[in-house]
């Protein structure tokens, strides 16, 4: 899934035009049929979690507040008849980075990832996700406003939710009710399906009826121009120079000099390269997915069929010299030879080593493509996704 898929039938670009943060908006249905999670698969996940209580799970009835060390037994496991008691009690089980523990989420963090930056958004944080179940006739946290936007998507159950009309004050953590009670807010009653945006900062309080509830929340941080700042202003040396002490004592002064300072030709030149190194670390995305990695590139000769590893992005780059060919995790460099080659594999959804155009011979071609599967860009196409047939599985771009 991607953010497209989350959206649905809504355009991408329309909805970063239009409420991309901004106002909150819902997608009735829009992931109906989307076997992301349901309780008891969000049980079995806390089945398998060891030292839930440092960090990883909360509890909330109005605040939240890390699970009891005594919800561990001697081995560092749940003991799930406690969290069942709490949950039946009242208490919202609040699971955080949820992605780390389910291919399918960590999945559908990367499509929305991939999606925003076909669009031009680059998040300052990657996409997480966090998974929320809350009992009947419940509410987990008192109003608040989050530092990131939220897709909230309805698992199960049905949940009402209150949101603020417009971004408030650019300050997360619990809104007093006084202020609470001022607030111009927006209702959504999600069903399963339901996705709901909320963007940063939008205070936002949400209850069950009658029935359980589970949603997953993907967290999206756009990145902000205080961001940028603090990744450059440390290598621009015109920055290094003293205030001069006739300025301090005068704001006005401070102020002109500070801008005279940022619109100098020193400045000026620097940024540039100091913004292109940004955006490539921004960009790159670290972790390699899950995706049968561990078997290798051995058996694959010149007509294996092969296909992108999931959430593998790619992008080439080409000197004088020498072509490089970067993706997840690492980047494979090559004489100036492989560049067709590398802008072919950049590019396809299916190929084979003997397919790859250039003046590569057979055996290098062969070599670029194990290379390549050892690396993690690339994996054996599995049954479904080979070009003999016309189908595809879902892989990444």
């Amino acid at each position: 899934m991607t953010l497209a898929d989350l959206l649905r039938p809504r355009a991408v670009a329309d909805f970063l035009d239009t409420e991309w943060t901004r106002e909150p908006c819902v997608f009735p249905g829009a992931a109906k049929g989307a076997a992301l999670l349901d309780l008891d698969g969000f049980e079995a996940m806390l089945g398998g979690l060891h030292y839930a209580h440092e960090g990883l799970l909360h509890l909330a009835h109005g605040d939240r507040r890390r699970l009891p060390a005594t919800f561990m037994d001697a081995d560092g496991m749940l003991d799930l008849r406690q969290v069942r008691k709490a949950f039946k009690g009242g208490e919202t089980l609040y699971l955080t980075k949820a992605h780390r523990l389910s291919p399918v989420l960590a999945d559908l963090c990367r499509g929305v990832e991939l999606d925003l930056a076909d669009h031009g958004v680059v998040l300052r944080k990657p996409a997480g996700a966090h998974v929320f179940a809350t009992p009947p006739s419940a509410q987990g946290f008192a109003p608040h406003r989050d530092e990131h936007g939220s897709l909230v998507v309805q698992t199960e159950g049905r949940k009402a939710w209150m949101v603020e009309e417009r971004p408030g004050p650019p300050r997360p953590g619990a809104i007093s009710p006084q202020e609470w009670a001022k607030i111009r807010f927006r209702e959504f009653a999600l069903e399963p399906g339901d996705v709901l945006y909320v963007p940063e900062y939008c205070g936002h309080a949400a209850r069950t009826e009658e029935a359980h509830s589970l949603h997953v929340t993907l967290r999206l941080f756009p990145l902000r121009w205080r961001d940028v700042l603090d990744e450059v202003v440390g290598a621009l040396p015109a920055l290094n120079a003293f205030v001069p002490a006739a300025r301090t004592h005068d704001p006005a002064a401070l102020a002109t000099g500070l801008a005279e300072l940022l619109r100098s030709p020193d400045v000026g030149a620097a940024l540039p390269g100091l913004l292109a190194g940004l955006a490539a670390r921004r960009t790159e995305r670290r972790a390699v997915l899950p995706d049968g990695g561990l078997g290798g590139p051995d058996g694959i000769d010149e007509n294996t069929w092969l296909v992108r590893a999931r959430g593998a992005d790619c992008h080439v780059t080409s000197g004088d010299d020498a072509a490089t060919i970067h993706f997840p995790g690492g980047a494979v460099r090559g004489p100036i030879g492989v560049l067709a080659a590398f802008e072919h594999i950049a590019k396809a959804r299916v190929l084979r080593a003997a397919d790859l155009p250039g003046a590569l011979d057979p055996d290098a071609s062969l070599g670029v493509v194990r290379k390549l599967v050892a690396d993690g860009l690339l994996r054996r196409a599995r049954p479904g996704e080979t070009a003999e047939t016309g189908e595809f599985g879902e892989f990444a771009r």
